[in-house]
């Protein structure tokens, strides 16, 4: 297998090692040892180089490589070499081992050092005084209380990337599901639209099949209900694709939804109606208040849903009556038909109608409840928190 290679394409020695900073630390170690070594001085030069190239596994192997710093210390002092080469490869190590390897073996190598220096005898050495071993034990303790800082600020550092990188993910995470959200209500639009439009295009072209043979005047009328609808859809259809296809921060915004409290929003929806040969009654119990725009949104929708059911199931001829009302801080919305035209099933089937009203009202807290009336007829009734947030 080929030597692995560093980021500036160096090759890189077994387990990660940088192979030319422990080069230049042994060769650093082993040179001070042949100049200044008064004892054996083939040993002090091998101990010395052998600390000394230990630190090229500092940053991926700083428990080893301390380990065998603290070998060659050993044998320097066994041998009766002054130890002094093998010092700065050793402080390397240790600090190393404290922050990125094992506290436990570091602190280990520490203490065992400091026996050897004051408690074990070497030959051709004096033993240490009591003001040299305590000045010795001040050196190690500045060492480890820098070494320990070095820890806590690299510690400090990490945590607060990692807080960083999880606040962008989270950031991240409500974007997508903001993104959701409104894909999922641009398709709930989408739905009701277009089924309302549709439904007002299927009754007119009926209308207009059955009248060809009489009536020129209503065929031609049908015929404008049906190219209005379709230009409404197809507006819509535009509007809802324009913005799943530019999701991004400066697109267009998404056409505002119409609203249950505009006079003129709710006037189109029941004169569609109308044009589809329903008999249309509404009872506001007098003004609205000012609804929060998105509780204003699901109820038009909601109530537009209600309205192509009665168009597709009652059919022509049928009365359809629009009650909203505003009370103890709800409003309260019912579509009721009393099924005159010709008869259809109400059953939920595969549809996505009933599901859709039922999800908007529930998404605010809401209710909302469908059902036939006694005698003939349906009835949608929506009750929603005014105060509600989705």
């Amino acid at each position: 297998m080929a030597p692995r290679r560093g980021i500036a394409g160096h090759r890189r020695l077994p387990g990660g090692g940088n192979p030319l900073l422990g080069l230049a630390f042994a060769a650093a170690a082993a040179g001070v040892a042949a100049a200044f070594q008064s004892g054996p001085w083939a040993v002090g030069c091998v101990t010395a180089a052998a600390a000394g190239a230990a630190v090229a596994w500092w940053r991926v192997r700083p428990t080893l490589a301390v380990v065998i710093g603290f070998a060659a210390y050993a044998a320097d002092l066994a041998s009766g070499v002054a130890p002094a080469p093998v010092f700065l490869p050793l402080i390397v190590t240790f600090a190393a081992a404290v922050v990125l390897g094992s506290r436990p073996v570091a602190y280990a190598v520490l203490v065992a050092g400091y026996v050897l220096a004051v408690f074990v005898p070497v030959p051709g050495w004096d033993p240490p005084s009591v003001a040299s071993g305590g000045g010795l034990a001040a050196w190690f303790l500045v060492l480890a209380v820098a070494a320990e800082l070095v820890r806590v600020r690299r510690q400090a550092r990490r945590a607060r990337e990692a807080e960083l990188a999880g606040a962008a993910r989270t950031r991240q995470e409500q974007e997508l599901r903001r993104a959701g959200d409104e894909r999922l209500r641009i398709a709930r639009d989408l739905h009701d639209v277009l089924a309302h439009q549709l439904a007002l295009i299927t009754v007119q072209a009926n209308a207009g099949l059955t009248l060809l043979p009489r009536d020129s005047r209503a065929v031609e009328q049908a015929l404008t209900a049906i190219k209005d609808a379709g230009n409404s859809a197809l507006g819509e259809l535009r509007a809802a694709l324009d913005a799943l296809r530019s999701p991004g921060a400066g697109a267009a915004p998404y056409r505002p939804s119409p609203r249950l409290s505009q006079p003129g929003d709710l006037a189109e929806l029941l004169d569609g109606a109308r044009a589809a040969g329903l008999r249309v009654t509404t009872d506001t119990a007098g003004p609205l208040p000012v609804l929060p725009a998105p509780v204003d949104q699901a109820a038009y929708r909601i109530a537009q849903e209600a309205v192509t059911n009665a168009i597709r199931h009652a059919g022509a001829g049928a009365t359809v009556g629009l009650r909203v009302a505003c009370t103890e801080g709800r409003l309260e919305l019912t579509v009721t038909d009393d099924g005159g035209g010709r008869p259809g099933s109400r059953t939920a089937g595969g549809g996505n109608g009933l599901p859709g009203m039922r999800e908007r009202a529930t998404a605010f807290g809401g209710m909302l409840t469908t059902g036939p009336v006694p005698g003939g007829g349906y009835r949608v009734a929506a009750v929603l928190p005014i105060g509600g947030a989705p």
